[in-house]
């Protein structure tokens, strides 16, 4: 409990959110959060609210139905329904200190995990193991197809890849791209890519520890609501490095110009690359990456879930696999876990202009989705 709350209060911390969340919502009342509390986003206003209403036990009744509609506005209105939707956002009464003493601070210093024999080691083999099996789980981040459009494509980058060109091979791609294809190309020669995404997520959370406990219904609905953010999650990955180039699959990098030519329009297309830098500021490593992916997986808020507490203690295990993870290999970047965790609203809001996007290319005739994906993102 202590390790928990000790990694929570740094993402609390004022010099963190000062710079890294502006424009997060609470997810209760959607004023604007002050930082991650109690395992969600939010304001301090439903932060205290929970705290005091877990610490002192206290229950409340709603007059009306129980369906109070929550926000800024009216969280005052019905304490009922406030406390409510912190549970149903994913808010965690473990998280909340047991004492009642102010500042939450311990009258009686408790041992620490790492003072208790044999703990530590312990949980480091659990949570060793699951991020192993996550790591192992994606070996390829890079869709990849044998289609006509591709194959000159594919042949260019064979015939590019020399010893040391690295980054420049991928410049180079993109270069060919625009000379040889042009006004050519549309976002129709991309979908295939993901199609071919769709597959291999659905294979990817198979192999998610904990996900094929679930009900074949909740998984469904997990896959569905994670859809889309890990596929701007996984395109953003493979693009960090990247100067103003979309990295679509192996050997298919699209400069932003062409991109937003293609129909993904300048709203989308800079978004998506302002999301990039903020993965590149971080420098995220591939075992983060991995552990991002499963975390997004297992949102509890996902619509149509039926048992969300489940989910939620697969999350939670997640996130103190990263936070092990990051403290263990980062120990001089003590605010880290914070700073990768406060990358997820910003993931979701592209996330959100892609799907909006794609359903409006298909709507208008644009683009064809296959059934699957189109029922992925609407």
């Amino acid at each position: 409990m202590q390790e928990y709350q000790e990694a929570t209060n740094e993402i609390q911390d004022r010099s963190l959110t000062a710079n890294d969340l502006h424009g997060t919502k609470c997810l209760v009342c959607e004023d604007r959060a002050s930082g991650f509390h109690y395992s969600v986003f939010s304001c301090e206003g439903c932060k205290g609210f929970f705290k005091r209403t877990v610490q002192k036990a206290l229950t409340y009744v709603c007059r009306e139905q129980g369906n109070c509609v929550i926000n800024k506005f009216t969280r005052n209105s019905c304490q009922h329904c406030r406390y409510n939707k912190c549970v149903a956002q994913g808010m965690r009464k473990e998280a909340v200190r047991e004492d009642r003493s102010p500042g939450g601070k311990h009258r009686l210093k408790r041992p620490r995990l790492e003072e208790i024999p044999g703990t530590l080691d312990a949980k480091d083999e659990i949570y060793d193991s699951m991020i192993e099996t996550l790591v192992n789980a994606q070996p390829d981040i890079f869709p990849k197809s044998e289609s006509r459009f591709l194959s000159k494509v594919l042949f260019q980058q064979k015939r590019l890849n020399i010893r040391g060109l690295g980054y420049y091979n991928d410049k180079l791609i993109c270069y060919y791209i625009i000379e040889n294809f042009g006004g050519n190309i549309g976002v129709n020669d991309l979908m295939q890519y993901g199609y071919l995404e769709l597959k291999f997520i659905i294979e990817w959370a198979k192999k998610v520890p904990g996900f094929q406990e679930m009900s074949m219904d909740d998984q469904m609905c997990l896959l569905k609501s994670a859809f889309m953010e890990l596929n701007v999650l996984r395109l953003a990955y493979r693009s960090m490095n990247l100067d103003r180039c979309i990295k679509f699959a192996e050997g298919v990098v699209i400069p932003t110009d062409v991109a937003q030519g293609m129909g993904w329009g300048r709203e989308l297309v800079n978004a998506t690359i302002e999301f990039t830098s903020r993965l590149r500021e971080l420098k995220i490593d591939r075992t983060e990456f991995a552990i991002l992916n499963a975390l997004v997986l297992t949102f509890p808020d996902a619509i149509g879930i039926q048992d969300k507490l489940q989910v939620l203690g697969l999350q939670t295990k997640i996130l103190d696999a990263l936070r092990r993870y990051t403290s263990r290999n980062y120990p001089t970047e003590t605010r880290r876990y914070g700073k990768i965790l406060l990358r997820l609203p910003a993931l979701r809001t592209v996330s959100a202009k892609a799907a909006e996007k794609f359903l409006s290319l298909t709507l208008d005739g644009s683009i064809q989705l296959n059934d699957l994906v189109f029922e992925m993102i609407t």
